[in-house]
């Protein structure tokens, strides 16, 4: 299993509400997914239900559980991987 730490990320937000998440989700992404808690992007687990996964071009915007620390939404770039993870899975 992956750890978070492996893929390079940017915190946009943190200690937010699930509603304060998906809001800023919708408005950095031209797509979103909602995934089911346990989907992995590149092996790193979501926690949660119906997980929102924005994409804007390359870049992956995703609601992300630490334990112990709350919420947050994490930006990866040069996430073509992930892109195509997520149409593959849920189509465009």
């Amino acid at each position: 299993m992956a750890c978070i730490n492996d893929i390079p990320f940017e915190i946009l937000l943190k200690g937010a509400t699930p509603a304060q998440c998906e809001a800023l989700i919708q408005e950095k992404s031209d797509k979103v997914y909602h995934v089911i808690g346990g989907y992995r992007l590149r092996g790193v687990a979501l926690m949660g239900d119906n997980v929102p996964v924005g994409v804007k071009g390359d870049e992956v915007f995703f609601q992300f559980i630490k334990p112990c620390f709350g919420l947050f939404v994490l930006r990866v770039p040069d996430a073509a991987d992930i892109v195509e993870q997520l149409k593959t899975d849920f189509g465009n």
